[in-house]
């Protein structure tokens, strides 16, 4: 069954996630995340807030300097509240693939993601079915193996990129541990052991907009 896509006001009224963490281990199993990003779009006008919860209280001190907007969270508590909300208000949780689903699936408890499973809404599986039927990268070019950056590229020719992030995030977050570790104050961080952390919510912070961009062109499409 095709996935379907949700109204104009329900992808305005979502809540976009994005997971960060070490990456698939060579045995193929994925570990916890060390964070999420969260990006939840005005409702009168453009733009939105970001936000961030850090899974590690190792990750104190990266917490202390993004007091405006982050927190330090135990996963399950995280998401049973994010569960609760989204059930009373009737708002979904949308992501760019089945990763995040995947990564919920396995670290919740079974109650926590039955709670939570009815709200959530994978975008990748609707932004392909709208490429190809747009031909969006060109007649006889599937959407199947393109990236979140190549199909914001795409949608919005116009726009400015997200900045890249060439060191990645499992690599950050690995850094970050170790400079966590060795330092328990953000002065005492080295300047590229700062960027590491600030490089990493930017690059989440334009992953979730970017997200939240893309479902808002499939959501008026398809209306």
């Amino acid at each position: 069954m095709p996935a379907e896509p949700l109204s104009p006001a329900e992808y305005r009224a979502a809540i976009y996630l994005d997971f960060e963490g070490k990456g698939k281990k060579l045995d193929k199993t994925i570990p916890a995340p060390h964070m999420a990003g969260f990006f939840r779009p005005n409702q009168t006008r453009t733009g939105g807030k970001h936000s961030c919860v850090f899974f590690s209280p190792l990750w104190k001190v990266v917490r202390n300097h993004f007091f405006k907007k982050a927190g330090i969270a135990d996963f399950s508590d995280c998401f049973e509240q994010l569960a609760l909300e989204v059930n009373a208000t009737g708002q979904h949780i949308v992501y760019w693939s089945i990763h995040e689903e995947i990564i919920l699936k396995k670290y919740l408890p079974a109650n926590i993601f039955k709670m939570i499973q009815p709200r959530l809404h994978n975008l990748l599986p609707v932004a392909r079915r709208y490429a190809n039927r747009k031909k969006t990268f060109g007649r006889g070019q599937s959407a199947s193996k393109r990236s979140l950056e190549d199909f914001l590229a795409a949608l919005y020719k116009k726009r400015n990129p997200y900045p890249p992030f060439p060191l990645g995030a499992a690599e950050a977050c690995r850094r970050i541990d170790k400079a966590c570790v060795t330092h328990t104050r953000w002065r005492n961080f080295s300047k590229k052991q700062k960027s590491y952390a600030d490089e990493l919510v930017k690059y989440n912070e334009g992953d979730c907009k970017s997200t939240w961009l893309i479902a808002k062109r499939i959501g008026n499409y398809f209306s």
